[in-house]
């Protein structure tokens, strides 16, 4: 081999090695997501209210991290009441934007809707916020998780129309099979 075949050949291997130490590795942040990795079932009620009389809903979440542990993606089967959408699928992402400093969310789902929510975390709870559009109507949204136990968490979702008064829109639990 000649001199200038091992020189080339030494720097791609100085370059992969220290590209391997640059690369970055997911912070205390993001790890606090791992307690939403796994499936889920969460049953609950939503309340009567101007979207209607409410009822039973319930959902099964299935959670896992993408590769390089950064985003996670879930999928999600769910049952609501027919007057606020029935049944459906949803498909979404959870990271952290190191940037903005808040965790981020986005869902798509079978009904044609895209959610965005950013969220904070203080002990043991969760709260996401977001806006929405319904009717022309701009909606203020916030949903609570409060860890119980690592297999177990409550969730409150409210609703405002100005970010002051709330309205309880659905209340529930989520177990961890």
């Amino acid at each position: 081999m000649n001199r200038r075949a091992i020189l080339v050949s030494t720097l791609v291997l100085f370059t992969a090695s220290a590209w391997a130490q640059m690369a970055p590795k997911p912070g205390p942040e993001v790890k606090k997501l791992d307690y939403f990795v796994g499936t889920w079932t969460t049953e609950g009620t939503v309340a009567q209210g101007p979207w209607g009389a409410g009822g039973k809903f319930s959902a099964t979440d299935t959670t896992e991290w993408m590769p390089g542990n950064f985003f996670m993606e879930g999928r999600s089967d769910f049952k609501m009441p027919p007057e606020v959408g029935g049944e459906g699928k949803s498909t979404w992402y959870m990271g952290y934007d190191t940037d903005a400093n808040v965790y981020t969310y986005d869902e798509f789902s079978s009904q044609g809707r895209h959610e965005v929510s950013k969220g904070t975390v203080s002990g043991d709870t969760w709260t996401w916020t977001s806006t929405a559009n319904y009717g022309g109507q701009e909606i203020k949204q916030k949903m609570t998780i409060k860890v119980l136990t690592p297999t177990s968490h409550s969730l409150k979702f409210e609703t405002s129309t100005d970010g002051t008064n709330w309205m309880t829109f659905m209340e529930g639990k989520a177990t961890k099979k």
